[in-house]
């Protein structure tokens, strides 16, 4: 049993909840339908509740302080949230249905500008969560539409499913993120995969993690080295001394730091 909405140690969440006690704060679900009456709100507080009544997940792009005035019923929680948060792009991912002849049920919103991607790569998103554990047979379902996300064309989503991924304990996500790291064609992609890698700590990826020490984006490069250091042993040693000698400033101080942890490591071990 894990925790669906993936509350993650790296990533700010917050879980403050507003409260519909409040009669100018209006912000209900039901079923599928989203009814918000608000007026100069922070959006954050609108998302939360959101979030909370419908036990899905929002990664939200961009000032989520801004004051926010709402006014509309009963519409479609898709077309709510767009309202709500009007010229930004929007990726929808569905969970199983609930029964035979429902619909899929939306478990994760990822919201981001239309223009100025994310205000910088390598940022991460503002992640609002509700903590409910749901049932262990939904992991499955999840898990599969999130494999299917790494193969969407829009980078974006295939970074921020990188990032999704790497909080279950499957044994299949290391197979998954070291296939990212090696073959997707978008380097964001690709450096965010080494980060997780090195975040999850499977040693399996080591090997993975120095084949792609010959990525032609310094970036990567340097997200490897990093990763490296975290998870790497004795193996990892030759080739981050070669990376020393890396054209990029930044890749050579990542190495020499990387070669320390791993030596640090490597003494504790050897003294206990």
């Amino acid at each position: 049993m894990i925790y669906l909405l993936f509350v993650s140690v790296p990533i700010s969440v917050l879980a403050d909840t507003g409260s519909n006690k409040d009669p100018s704060f209006v912000v209900e679900l039901k079923g599928r339908l989203l009814t918000v009456k608000v007026r100069d709100i922070p959006l954050k507080r609108v998302l939360t509740e959101i979030a909370h009544q419908a036990q899905i997940k929002i990664l939200f792009y961009g000032p989520v302080e801004e004051l926010l005035s709402a006014d509309f019923s009963e519409i479609p929680l898709d077309k709510g949230v767009r309202r709500l948060t009007g010229g930004c792009n929007y990726a929808f991912i569905y969970g199983p249905k609930a029964a035979k002849t429902a619909e899929p049920e939306i478990r994760e919103i990822i919201i981001y500008p239309k223009t100025g991607g994310k205000g910088g790569k390598g940022v991460r998103p503002t992640v609002i969560a509700p903590s409910q554990k749901v049932p262990g047979e939904q992991e499955e379902a999840v898990l599969v539409s999130l494999f299917k996300a790494l193969e969407d064309k829009d980078p974006l989503v295939r970074e921020e499913t990188v990032y999704l991924l790497s909080e279950f304990e499957d044994e299949r996500v290391t197979r998954h993120l070291t296939e990212v790291l090696l073959k997707d064609e978008d380097e964001a992609v690709r450096a965010s995969a080494a980060e997780e890698l090195g975040d999850l700590g499977d040693q399996r990826a080591i090997d993975p993690l120095i084949k792609a020490l010959g990525d032609n984006n310094p970036r990567v490069r340097e997200s490897v080295v990093e990763a490296l250091g975290q998870i790497g042993g004795e193996s990892a040693i030759p080739n981050l001394i070669k990376a020393l000698g890396d054209e990029d400033e930044d890749v050579r101080d990542a190495a020499a730091e990387a070669l320390g942890e791993i030596r640090e490591r490597l003494e504790i071990s050897a003294s206990e």
